[in-house]
């Protein structure tokens, strides 16, 4: 895609051709503008892809050049204001690509961001308002299909690991020894050392399906599937954060099971893994996307939580208004579907989280069968900084089935019963 979009760029601007936006916007600005969005995830490791990303900005800033030209601007003061935050955006990262600068090129990501966003504000009609309020324009093109059933299971580590410090990928080597390492320290088919060991082991293997491999990103391995901040490790809570989990914690031992609200919400099958935002679990690692021009409904094997995602450009709530998933909007950011939400309550958690919790999801569909999945958590009276995650999800032909949690939840029940049996010998 990067040779291809340089040989574009380089016959849209012959003399005989004058490209038109369209040309502009798809065949170029697009595709190089993702070549830095994601290079956290699509990193160079070669020269020969260092030299092609070179040239992948070289075309987005003749390209921003060429919207600075006389002919192109639609009103004179506003349109070059802002073509030419992107013409700043992409000389920085000519210079970032040419020294090989990968910090450079993430700290990027909001200029260019913000130089796309406002000229669509500015010039694109109903932009953010989903496919079926937007005319149909030559400078537009269809959103791609994400519909289908995605499989996001993998053998990748959440958070890299002490034997992979400074390594962002292993190698072929070093992962196919972390699999079988890895399948066989999980196996749960062996027995354990005691009887109460063996009992605390609750399923056998037959009932897990972690996956078998690492997930794979561009033939490459990752050795988290956290990619920012660059060690592959969440950042640490904030000292507040950390205080609230500590008096959580003691009220956790102080009163372990008063009643069913002391219990984990995973117990009392309300969350468990299944998002906003959505990671690996040990099953039901599915999830089924449905679309249509109004709206994306993401719908959750685990629990079987759905969420529908609005795609009109309403707002969020009011603060005051606060839900188990959060408050989700989505729009369509080139062939990239964006959800935002926020809204959450401070009970869900995720990682330390809080009711200030604001998670961007981005799901770009990759090929026939690869759905790339990146968000990132910012969470500033949580977390000393943000942080994303990306995790690839590959499409298969396997029925979501129902998750039934509540019904035959006997555990909870004997949970209760059992602390007040203690409570009654303790007397």
């Amino acid at each position: 895609m990067r040779t291809l979009t340089w040989s574009l760029l380089l016959l849209a601007f012959q003399p005989s051709h004058s490209p038109t936006m369209s040309d502009l916007m798809v065949k170029i600005i697009y595709p190089a503008s993702d070549s830095i969005f994601y290079i956290t995830t699509r990193t160079p490791g070669t020269d020969g892809e260092w030299a092609a990303l070179q040239k992948n900005t070289e075309a987005l800033e003749q390209a921003a050049r060429e919207l600075i030209e006389p002919r192109r601007a639609r009103d004179r003061e506003r349109w070059l204001a802002d073509a030419q935050l992107m013409v700043d955006a992409s000389v920085k990262a000519v210079a970032a690509a040419k020294t090989r600068d990968l910090k450079g090129l993430e700290d990027l990501n909001d200029a260019l961001y913000t130089s796309c966003v406002q000229c669509h504000q500015h010039y694109r009609p109903n932009y953010g308002r989903g496919l079926a309020q937007q005319p149909a324009s030559g400078n537009q093109h269809p959103a791609p299909s994400i519909e289908g059933v995605w499989n996001f299971s993998t053998l990748t580590p959440f958070e890299r690991s002490q034997e992979f410090s400074g390594k962002p990928y292993m190698t072929d080597a070093e992962a196919a020894a972390f699999e079988a390492r890895t399948i066989e320290q999980g196996n749960r088919d062996r027995r354990g050392a005691s009887p109460e060991a063996d009992v605390g082991g609750a399923y056998n293997e037959f009932w897990f399906d972690r996956g078998l491999r690492l997930a794979t990103i561009n033939g490459r391995h990752p050795s988290s599937l956290v990619v920012d901040p660059p060690d592959g490790r969440v950042p640490p809570l904030t000292a507040a954060a950390q205080q609230r989990a500590a008096t959580r914690a003691a009220e956790r031992r102080q009163h372990p099971a008063d009643g069913p609200e002391d219990r984990s919400l995973g117990e009392r099958c309300l969350t468990f893994n299944a998002g906003p935002p959505m990671n690996p679990g040990p099953y039901n690692n599915y999830v089924q996307i449905f679309q249509n021009a109004g709206r994306v409904i993401i719908f959750n094997e685990m629990i079987h939580d759905a969420r529908v995602v609005p795609l009109d450009g309403s707002p969020h709530p009011p603060a005051p208004i606060r839900r188990w998933q959060g408050d989700s909007r989505g729009r369509w950011d080139g062939q990239t579907l964006v959800v935002d939400t926020t809204n959450f309550t401070d009970k869900t958690n995720f990682r330390g989280a809080d009711q200030n919790l604001h998670l961007v999801e981005r799901f770009t569909r990759i090929d026939a069968k690869t759905l790339h999945y990146e968000y990132t958590v910012d969470d500033p009276t949580a977390f000393t900084r943000s942080w994303t995650v990306s995790l690839p999800m590959t499409k298969t032909d396997d029925r979501v089935f129902e998750y039934a949690c509540h019904e035959g939840n006997y555990a909870l029940e004997n949970i209760l019963r059992g602390a007040r049996a203690e409570e009654k010998e303790k007397r």
